[in-house]
């Protein structure tokens, strides 16, 4: 024996057709998938700081504590992004050569040729290679520039805000 009416959940009245609570998570998951890196990128505070080949691994340091960040690119002035160099390169670089290592240039040590990501590159794809690639910061390339760093951390905020505002969608639903 079937449930009465008034205790059965939302379903479609006929077969392919989808219920209210079936839409609104379709519409959130297409939400979510169709966002860029570009639309990210619109979110961040536009601050893009980066390091010379020849900049010696002491001064990077020096970068990404004043700026509190764990990642920079590395430019070539003749050639453009050419590595990354993140917290994990020092930790390496000074434990196989101790404090000599903070003389020498970030080229000796940066990660060369990153994965890059670019505007329209969709969010999810990214955080796949990230995942994969295990790391937390990817260079946006757009036109063969620079043109911003995407990190996990920019894409774990978005995607709280985007909970947050589905979260909202939803219970506007209920209350009607």
């Amino acid at each position: 024996m079937a449930a009465p009416s008034s205790y059965q959940g939302p379903r479609a009245e006929q077969k392919g057709q989808q219920s209210a609570s079936q839409d609104a998570h379709i519409a959130f998951e297409k939400a979510y998938s169709q966002t860029t890196v570009g639309d990210i990128l619109e979110e961040k505070d536009g601050a893009l700081y980066s390091v010379t080949v020849s900049s010696s691994l002491a001064s990077v340091i020096a970068e990404l504590n004043i700026h509190e960040i764990g990642n920079l690119p590395v430019i070539d002035p003749n050639v453009g992004l050419v590595g990354v160099i993140s917290e994990r390169d020092i930790i390496r670089a000074t434990g196989e050569f101790g404090e000599e290592a903070l003389a020498r240039p970030v080229r000796d040590f940066m990660t060369a040729n990153p994965q890059t990501c670019s505007l329209e590159d969709k969010v999810g794809d990214v955080m796949i290679r990230m995942t994969e690639g295990r790391f937390r910061h990817m260079p946006v390339v757009d036109n063969d520039m620079l043109a911003g760093m995407m990190s996990i951390r920019d894409i774990v905020i978005h995607r709280v805000k985007e909970v947050e505002f589905e979260t909202l969608r939803l219970k506007q639903l209920m209350v009607g």
